[in-house]
């Protein structure tokens, strides 16, 4: 899956521009030195540097939601502030046959889903996967995976590429890293790293010999959080954002707990864009709190690290430090070697991931703390087993020129019970129950560049979102009607019960009524005996979905990654199978080119 950051653009020469590669690369790696946004080193600026001083880079990103994307324009500047010549290439655009006369390459990519690489990232992959693909004897490279460890393929697909050009004959010149979705830190260390060892052949170092600054990353890194030019809020510092509504979707009889939230984000200086993405950070459940400080027999007042290295109350730093939930694999081992259960010991070593997933599921980690009484953590032992608190990122479903100063959210509370205990999804509940009406809720918007509305306002776009996945597509067909965009809209829309899982009806059906709703079909999988979808809808209809995407139109998913998101690719492809007469290997080929033009594009969690 990929994490979600927002960085100002690096400017780039056009590649109509009258210049040969070798100095459209030293052009660009100037362009990319001085543009960052902290102010250049001298040596920079005067950049009395010949191009043959300079080191060609090779920058590749794989970028489902963005963040891999912002990264690598990140590495650009650093690269060309130590001498290097940096091009970033995203995957999908990349001409791979120039792979193999590559020198030095960083690549740095998100994983989607459970181990599957990003959609700019297949065709790359089937490259260096093909029978013919190159042998890479003089490429030098280094490889940084993002990714949530929440997944059991944690970081896959990065992993699969850096074993794969490894075995095309690539060298590594520094070991990859697995960036979790705190990683601003292991990644400005892998970067670090990365650069100086790219940079050295027995010879000093690229920077020495350009005569460009050195200082290290980090240190450069405290000077732009305080430069001028910095955004005020973001992720390191979220907006308090007052929470203006709080209202639940669903009619009386729903089995669900969906819920609309408004938030004020006046006076921020934060703005976004339809098919951005908000991140929310929240605090945890304060009666989760102190069940664990009970179980630990602790009394909450003992001073621990706490998320930004500062002490805190133990109490304090378990509500809004801390993941209380999720069991890791530090507290697994640490639990199996002090209580010496041979389960435990079994789980937690390596190769247990079918076994582990299966224990995992629906424990948590008082579960663990409960189930043996008799082992003892210190207060700094047991939070130094924890993971750190992370944002949650929602999709935003409001269009900023139809809201302005608000930004809306479409959330599904998370409640269940296993193994007798209440269970509260850790942002849905805190939004949902814990913050009271007016109160804030730190807030920073993610740039999902990769998600937006068709680029021209007559371009017809197809958009399937069942449940919360209408989030996004209500912010598309809100910013189409207030910029009077006059291209046709098709919306599939499912949930469970019409009566009262129909969310935003009145909203669709007013748009609907004036014609900024082409076309709106929709599946209430309980509302018959046969359970019906999304996808069953879009083949009941595949003769005009497919004129649609011959007329050009986008086509958008957004919902749920682990099945449903499988099944609507599907059901694409019998579309055009069916209606466009193509093999399945056609289809496939067709479904390629959409992505390749932007025109197939997915927001999945």
């Amino acid at each position: 899956m990929d994490p979600k950051e927002n960085q100002s653009s690096v400017p780039c020469l056009p590649d109509n521009a009258p210049f040969t590669p070798e100095q459209r690369a030293y052009l660009n790696g100037f362009l990319a030195g001085i543009f960052s946004r902290s102010p250049a080193p001298a040596s920079v600026v005067q950049a009395a540097v010949p191009v043959e001083t300079l080191a060609p880079l090779l920058i590749l990103f794989g970028s489902q939601t963005g963040t891999a994307e912002n990264l690598a324009k990140r590495i650009a500047k650093e690269a060309g502030k130590r001498g290097f010549a940096p091009t970033v290439h995203d995957l999908a655009q990349y001409p791979m046959a120039q792979l193999a006369s590559e020198e030095r390459v960083l690549l740095i990519t998100s994983t989607y889903g459970d181990g599957e690489p990003p959609d700019n990232a297949k065709a790359f992959w089937n490259f260096l996967n093909h029978p013919s693909a190159p042998k890479l004897a003089n490429t030098r490279f280094s490889v940084c995976a993002l990714g949530d460890s929440n997944y059991p393929k944690f970081c896959g697909f990065g992993k699969d590429v850096d074993l794969r050009l490894e075995s095309l004959g690539a060298q590594r010149v520094h070991p990859r890293s697995d960036c979790d979705v705190d990683y601003e830190e292991p990644f400005a260390q892998w970067l670090n790293e990365a650069l100086t060892k790219i940079g050295e052949r027995g010879e000093a170092s690229i920077s020495k010999s350009a005569g460009v600054s050195e200082t290290p990353l980090e240190t450069r890194n405290s000077k732009l959080e305080a430069s001028p030019s910095a955004p005020k809020f973001s992720r390191a510092n979220p907006f308090p954002a007052s929470l203006l509504a709080n209202k639940r979707l669903n009619a009386p009889g729903s089995a669900k707990d969906t819920r609309h939230f408004e938030f004020d984000l006046d006076g921020s200086g934060l703005t976004y864009e339809a098919g951005d993405v908000l991140g929310v950070m929240p605090a945890n459940c304060r009666e989760l709190v102190e069940d664990i400080l009970a179980a630990l027999r602790c009394s909450g007042d003992e001073m621990v690290p706490g998320r930004d290295g500062t002490e805190a109350p133990l109490r304090e730093a378990l509500l809004r430090h801390y993941e209380i939930t999720k069991i890791t694999q530090p507290l697994l081992a640490a639990m199996a070697e002090r209580s010496g259960d041979d389960m435990l010991k079994t789980l937690a070593a390596p190769g247990a991931n079918g076994h582990l997933t299966k224990f995992l599921h629906g424990r948590e980690v008082i579960d663990l703390l409960l189930a043996h009484p008799a082992v003892r953590f210190t207060p700094a032992e047991f939070v130094a087993v924890l993971k750190k608190l992370q944002p949650r990122l929602y999709s935003i479903s409001s269009s900023p020129k139809a809201n302005p100063g608000k930004v809306h959210l479409t959330v599904s509370i998370v409640r269940y019970e296993s193994l007798a205990r209440r269970r509260k999804g850790v942002c849905s509940t805190f939004l949902a129950e814990r913050v009271a009406p007016d109160e804030t809720v730190p807030v920073f918007v993610h740039t999902n560049k990769n998600f937006r509305p068709p680029p021209g306002s007559d371009t017809p776009m197809i958009m399937v979102g069942p449940g919360t996945g209408i989030a996004p597509f209500r912010a598309f067909l809100q910013e189409r009607r207030a910029s009077g965009a006059d291209g046709r809209n098709w919306l599939f829309f499912g949930d469970q019960r019409s009566a009262c899982d129909f969310m935003y009806r009145d909203e669709l059906e007013s748009m609907q009524r004036d014609g900024t709703l082409t076309r709106f079909d929709t599946a209430f999988s309980r509302d018959q005996a046969e359970k019906v979808y999304v996808q069953h809808r879009m083949r009941e209809h595949a003769k005009e979905l497919f004129s649609w995407l011959e007329a050009g139109a986008y086509f958008y998913v957004c919902g749920d990654a682990r099945q449903m998101a499988w099944d609507v690719d599907a059901a694409l492809r019998d579309v055009i199978q069916i209606a466009g007469g193509r093999t399945a290997e056609q289809a496939a080929e067709y479904i390629s080119g959409l992505k390749s033009e932007k025109r197939y594009q997915r927001d999945v969690y």
